[in-house]
């Protein structure tokens, strides 16, 4: 129980010290739970090198978004995907919009991740209690890298 404690001080005193930043560590550990795509994008954004994300289709590949986006599509043909969050909200926070293109017998979903710096950019984060508006520019505490993120796969 001291050790729970002596945890929950030591957070409490770094989102004083830190909120900034200390919210943006939350929103990616959060984020794992409820929309892990999203939290490996922010992750990547963050704290990576500007490489190439290469993100797990397990999800992706069933999102009904994505799903819809397909039909039709010829090969080597790229569309763009712009869709509401009540569509599909855990995708929302990942990738929207996103671009979509048909390679043989699968497909790509790609992006360029850049967050925007201005004041006026945001998010709105739907939880089951109350919406949280988050801006875009909060991630910048960190010295933040573009990349593009793409995901593959099959449609059985």
């Amino acid at each position: 129980m001291r050790i729970i404690k002596s945890i929950a001080v030591l957070l409490l005193v770094l989102f004083v010290i830190f909120p900034r930043q200390s919210a943006v560590i939350a929103l990616i550990i959060g984020g794992r739970v409820v929309a892990p795509e999203a939290s490996a994008i922010l992750s990547h954004y963050c704290f990576g090198n500007g490489d190439t994300l290469l993100l797990s289709a397990a999800y992706v590949r069933r999102s009904p978004v994505v799903l819809r986006s397909l039909a039709g599509l010829k090969t080597g043909e790229v569309r763009r995907v712009v869709f509401t969050q009540r569509e599909d909200w855990r995708l929302s926070y990942a990738l929207n919009p996103f671009q979509v293109r048909k390679d043989g017998a699968g497909y790509v979903v790609f992006q360029q991740i850049k967050f925007a710096a201005d004041e006026h950019t945001f998010t709105v984060l739907d939880l089951w209690f109350t919406q949280l508006v988050v801006k875009d520019n909060l991630v910048h505490v960190f010295a933040c890298k573009p990349f593009t993120v793409v995901c593959r796969f099959t449609v059985a």
